[in-house]
Formats: C-alpha cells, structure tokens, sequence
C-alpha cells in the first residue's frame, strides 16, 4: 500500500476509535450522573466517529486480505457500494442527536417542532442512499486493487448530496452560530460551555466539509484529528 494510503487509513481508524472510546466514556458519565443531554451528546459523538468506518474497514481489509472492500451481494453494481453506506449511513443520526442538543439549549419550549422535521429529513436521506448508493457518490478506485484506499466524494445530481450540505449547513448556522450567540450573551462557566458547543459543532462542520472535498493526503490526513478536538469540546459543553 501506498503512503497516501497508509496516512489516509490510520487516521480514519484513530479517529473512529477515539471518537468511540469518548463517546463510550461519555455515556458511562452520563448514566452515572443521571444527565440525558450527556447521555444524547455521546451518542452524537459516536455517530460523528463511525462516519469514518468506510476507510477504516478498507484499510484493515486491505492490511488483512490484501484487497479492497468489495460490493454487497443485494446490490448488483460494479462499484463498492458498502464503502459508502459504512460512512455516510451514519450522518443522519450523528445530525438527529446533535440537532438535539441545540434544540435543547437554544430553543428548548419548540425544541420537538424543530426534531420533528429533521427526523422526516433524516429518514428522507436515508431511503434515498439506501435505494441508490452507486448514485449517491462518485468513485475514485485504486488501479491496483489493494495498494490504496477507496475514495468516494458526492454527486451532486442526485438527492443524497443536498441532503448532507442541509446537515452541514444546519449545524453551522443552529448550533454554531446560535451557541456562539448564547455564550456572547453570558458570563463565566455558562460562557465557556456555550463557546465550547458552539466551536465545537463549527469546526466538526469544517472537518467533515474538507474531507469530502479534499482527496486523501498528507494535509487531510492531518485535519481529520480535528474531529477528536471537536467530540471533546462537545463533551466539555455539556459535561456538568
């Protein structure tokens, strides 16, 4: 395997590993504590680290077998539509609960008309990917099967695509945006926590944008670590 390859399949694997491990520790925390928005905060951490278990299941494939991850046997195409749906099946979830937490904090009183339209969103998204994952992105595989990594990107002619940048855009400007403006309002402690929920979500917004946009490389290989900053200063946020 190449170079590219190797920095592109451990830094998804460490991601995705200490992302789990702090959501883990954070659902511990938060039954031990009795706290429910801990509790949904580390399910959205979880979520965000397991957008990263398509390159990770590629790299320990190809570190085991010496080969790409290959199609699923209900899906008739030539291209390899579980890298995908191992990714991108858990954006709706990581976005449901991490809406959650602003609905909870900003708007608390219209906080379920709020979930109420991206749980409809949401499940939209995933009936789309699930009916066309081959569509749903663009492939780029390695020509010597094995010696990189699969890299997919969106296609922004069918559904799934305008669905991720509503995400995106959803968490930038709700929660980025409106707990910038609550921690702008406040003082001390309470400050704090809304800067660090606000930064947060902001710079897991930047992250996920780069690493769909970027192909993998040294530079992206390097940036992707700023989603364990970000899982961490959600937990800060909401840690009592």
């Amino acid at each position: 395997m190449e170079i590219i390859g190797w920095l592109d399949g451990i830094s998804a694997t460490s991601v995705l590993t200490i992302n789990v491990i702090i959501g883990i520790y954070s659902f511990y925390k938060s039954r031990k504590l009795k706290a429910k928005l801990l509790t949904v905060t580390s399910l959205t951490i979880f979520f965000i680290g397991l957008l990263w278990l398509g390159p990770t299941t590629d790299f320990l494939k190809i570190l085991i077998t010496g080969t790409n991850i290959e199609s699923i046997w209900f899906y008739s195409v030539s291209v390899p539509v579980l890298y995908p749906i191992l990714s991108y099946m858990w954006a709706a979830a990581g976005i449901f609960f991490g809406m959650y937490i602003g609905g909870e904090l900003i708007m608390p009183k219209k906080k379920w008309y709020l979930l109420t339209i991206f749980l409809i969103i949401c499940v939209a998204y995933e009936f789309f990917l699930f009916i066309n994952p081959q569509g749903s992105f663009t492939y780029n595989l390695p020509s010597t099967p094995g010696s990189d990594l699969i890299d997919t990107s969106s296609n922004y002619g069918y559904y799934t695509a305008y669905f991720l940048i509503l995400f995106i855009l959803s968490i930038i400007l709700f929660n980025g945006l409106g707990f910038l403006t609550k921690g702008l309002k406040a003082t001390g402690v309470l400050r704090k926590k809304f800067l660090a929920l606000s930064f947060g979500f902001i710079l897991f917004a930047v992250i996920v944008t780069f690493d769909a946009l970027i192909p993998p490389g040294i530079f992206l290989s390097i940036v992707r670590f700023g989603i364990i900053v970000s899982s961490i200063l959600l937990y800060l946020g909401i840690r009592t």
